[in-house]
């Protein structure tokens, strides 16, 4: 049960904390069949007022205060869980208006992200110094991979996508091939723990970098594992929120990275809102082993 807010919270932040709490009220009893796959409009609607209020320019005082509040955690992780579940929902209703479509690379373009994609994936492949073609590996695919499917439209980079959710997997397979780019992007049905040591290092992989999507979880354990098997130099990159109340999303958020990486973040520019973090293997674990 969420407690009592604080009244220093309620003072300070006024009407953000009234629409969170009325969102709250409205999404927390919610099944996650019924964000999934229910008939109701009102769902769409939640989440966009979701996405006004956390994309307002808040004083970061006042974040601060909302974010470390012990009471309003329960909220949090409520308005997260339906925030997750509706990208896929959306993300599956825009896969399958594709496969539907006679022109699907349009309807692939009318996607309401699309832009922020653009300029979140030319961060990354200027981030890393990618080049044509040159290879990558992405965790957390999910049933629309736009993130692979803008690197190889773009900058003709390849890929491979990484699901764990076998409907997603199988979804994107299908996305992939009515966009005619089979050969050039994969889809496998894994998670973190299907990649070995041979992704990164065999001659005829030529895999330059893996990255991790925002909603793969948890982070923690995921660069635990790629500490271990990627080879010294390896470039890794995840995707966090900083700005604001995006802040909120950030449920597996980081703070200290594992030893043995070093860090690099490049910050958004509109229309993204997520920042990169960049990470490479030291060298001198390599050594160790």
């Amino acid at each position: 049960m969420v407690g009592e807010v604080s009244e220093s919270v309620k003072l300070s932040s006024g009407f953000i904390l009234g629409e969170i709490l009325k969102l709250y009220e409205e999404i927390k009893d919610l099944p996650e069949k019924e964000i999934l796959y229910g008939s109701s409009d009102l769902y769409g609607s939640f989440f966009q007022r979701l996405n006004s209020l956390i994309t307002l320019d808040i004083e970061d005082n006042a974040v601060t205060e909302l974010l470390n509040s012990r009471e309003l955690e329960p909220i949090f992780i409520s308005i997260y869980r339906f925030r997750n579940l509706y990208t896929i929902r959306l993300e599956t209703g825009y896969s399958n208006k594709i496969l539907a479509s006679k022109s699907p690379w349009k309807t692939l373009k009318e996607f309401p992200f699309y832009e922020n994609y653009l300029k979140l994936v030319r961060t990354e492949f200027e981030g890393f110094g990618l080049k044509r073609e040159d290879r990558i590996l992405f965790l957390g695919s999910g049933p629309l991979p736009l993130t692979l499917i803008v690197f190889l439209k773009q900058h003709g980079v390849k890929s491979t996508g990484i699901e764990q959710d076998t409907v997603s997997a199988d979804l994107s397979k299908e996305v992939i091939k009515k966009l005619g780019v089979s050969e050039d992007i994969s889809i496998l049905n894994g998670n973190h723990f299907s990649l070995s040591t041979g992704d990164f290092i065999t001659p005829d992989v030529s895999t330059r970098v893996i990255m991790i999507a925002a909603q793969a979880e948890p982070k923690e354990e995921i660069l635990a594992h790629l500490l271990k098997i990627a080879p010294a130099g390896c470039k890794i990159s995840y995707r966090i929120y900083e700005k604001g109340l995006m802040k909120l999303l950030n449920r597996d958020f980081l703070l200290n990275f594992p030893e043995g990486f070093k860090e690099q973040r490049i910050r958004p520019e509109p229309p993204a809102y997520n920042t990169v973090v960049f990470l490479e293997k030291k060298e001198f674990l390599e050594k160790k082993e």
